[in-house]
């Protein structure tokens, strides 16, 4: 649902792409509260894990941590 919330609807044939990637985490900096001033990893850190209720985000910020996977295209 998480990534849903990310998609736009294709408008000439209602579909919509999300992609699922394979991802290096490395170590995992824990955050349980929303900080809009994050811009990289903390110091000696590779990714964050952001616990909210009801789901768990993983935060890259290199692009060598992201390799595309998949391409997922749907209908609602």
């Amino acid at each position: 649902m998480k990534s849903h919330k990310y998609t736009e609807v294709d408008s000439t044939d209602g579909t919509r792409t999300i992609f699922y990637a394979k991802v290096s985490l490395g170590k995992e900096a824990t955050k349980k509260q929303k900080d809009d001033t994050l811009t990289s990893a903390p110091l000696g850190f590779h990714s964050v894990v952001a616990i909210r209720p009801g789901f768990k985000e993983y935060i890259v910020y290199r692009y060598g941590q992201a390799l595309p996977y998949l391409k997922i295209t749907y209908k609602v």
